[in-house]
């Protein structure tokens, strides 16, 4: 039997995509999972997919980026289950604009999004883990933060960062049991990208992908950490000269 069944999983930016994908992963292994997004109909339509599975699903419209919102989401989450015992960082927003041609509202809106939630959502989540001795928070980083692609300051930026934010957390939590992972998706066919279905089949990976290795870095025992995964396609130009 998994470990996670019968635990209670937070998933950000839930509506689509990886976070999509995993409510329904972590959900076939028995767990009930906490769907955190903006597209409320979206979420409600995959709440009522994991129910009719015979899953147990809530779903919060949340503003990851808002304080009071990401508060409310973890009140709701214990409220409905008692407790959370893994978070998924996955919330996020892709960004294509050079250095020269960026506005500041736009640089602060990429770095809030992608880094900023994390934040807010960890410091949500670890009182309620350490309350119950366990814990394990999962952020959805990119290929990205080991290799920028180019014109993409802000979210190159907010990438690296998200990978600073999980060493440092994994360091502070570690004491307390809760183990702080990131995990690096090359490309997916996701909206976050946009335009991929003009890509090759083996361009891309598949959501699926992803959730299957984010449900296999929480499916293990307490004391481990998996703490870092990379999916990177065969032929795309990351090891070595392409």
């Amino acid at each position: 039997m998994s470990i996670l069944a019968g635990r209670v999983a937070v998933i950000t930016g839930a509506s689509s995509g990886i976070g999509a994908a995993c409510a329904l992963a972590f959900s076939a292994k028995g767990a009930r999972v906490v769907l955190a997004a903006r597209r409320a109909e979206r979420l409600t339509q995959l709440v009522e997919r994991i129910e009719s599975g015979g899953g147990q699903a809530l779903a919060v419209s949340t503003d990851v980026t808002d304080e009071a919102a990401v508060a409310a989401l973890f009140d709701a989450a214990q409220t409905r289950f008692d407790t959370v015992d893994v978070l998924v960082n996955n919330a996020g927003i892709a960004d294509s604009t050079p250095a020269d041609a960026m506005p500041l509202d736009l640089w602060r809106k990429v770095i809030d999004t992608n880094l900023t939630s994390a934040f807010l959502c960890a410091r949500a989540a670890i009182p309620i883990m350490k309350r119950q001795g366990h814990g394990r928070i999962i952020n959805v980083g990119s290929i990205s933060a080991k290799v920028p692609r180019a014109n993409s300051p802000a979210y190159t930026a907010s990438k690296w960062g998200l990978d600073g934010l999980t060493r440092a957390l994994a360091i502070d939590c570690r004491a307390d049991n809760i183990a702080v992972s990131v995990f690096h998706p090359g490309i997916v066919a996701t909206e976050l990208g946009g335009g991929l279905s003009s890509l090759p089949d083996d361009l891309v990976a598949q959501p699926e992908d992803a959730a299957d290795v984010i449900v296999h870095m929480a499916d293990l025992p307490d004391h481990l950490n998996f703490y870092e995964a990379l999916v990177v396609q065969n032929k795309i130009p990351f090891l070595g000269r392409g």
